[in-house]
């Protein structure tokens, strides 16, 4: 077996074989590269001073006090010349406190999302009064009543800083809030 393969060996050595024809190589020209010098920034010395500038003066504080020469005014406190007209405030509720509901176990169970529109009185004291529900509807637009416990449950909590016309707070009657129930994703 050894003799037969080196006999084989040998007739493909003897063999005139040539290598197969392609395409001629691919000539690069030469690259020139341009002489660099490094750029040096130099910052521009500094300007001499002018002139010194003047000196503030000196002054002096006489540090004797004489008590019986020092006029003090005791006068109440109130509008002095240039406040003689006091502003009346006037504007609407400001919400100070808005605690979210808790979502009712019913609709978590099933699934459900919904708005309820809740009307009420602010009072003068800025807390809310007589809260009661205009309407409830949930995801799809069907009315509902679900969220209706809920939703006045947050209202009654809610604090506003009151209503002001010309300074005194009154109350505030219709106003409405929607309450929304999301579900998290």
């Amino acid at each position: 077996m050894t003799l037969l393969l080196l006999l084989v060996m040998s007739r493909l050595v003897a063999t005139d074989f040539e290598e197969p024809v392609g395409p001629p190589p691919i000539k690069v020209k030469p690259i020139h590269i341009p002489e660099t010098k490094p750029t040096v920034f130099l910052d521009p010395a500094p300007e001499r001073p002018g002139a010194v500038p003047e000196q503030p003066k000196v002054t002096t504080v006489d540090r004797q006090v004489d008590p019986s020469r020092i006029t003090t005014v005791i006068r109440p406190p109130g509008p002095t010349a240039e406040h003689r007209n006091p502003v009346a405030v006037s504007r609407d509720p400001v919400p100070v406190f808005k605690p979210a509901p808790r979502y009712p176990p019913v609709a978590l169970r099933r699934g459900m999302e919904g708005y309820v529109v809740v009307e009420f009185t602010i009072s003068e004291t800025g807390s809310v009064v007589e809260p009661r529900v205009v309407a409830g509807y949930d995801s799809a637009g069907q009315e509902t009543r679900v969220f209706d416990r809920a939703a006045l449950s947050a209202v009654s909590r809610f604090k506003y800083q009151p209503q002001m016309d010309d300074g005194v707070p009154v109350r505030r009657y219709g106003v409405r809030n929607r309450i929304s129930f999301r579900l998290a994703e």
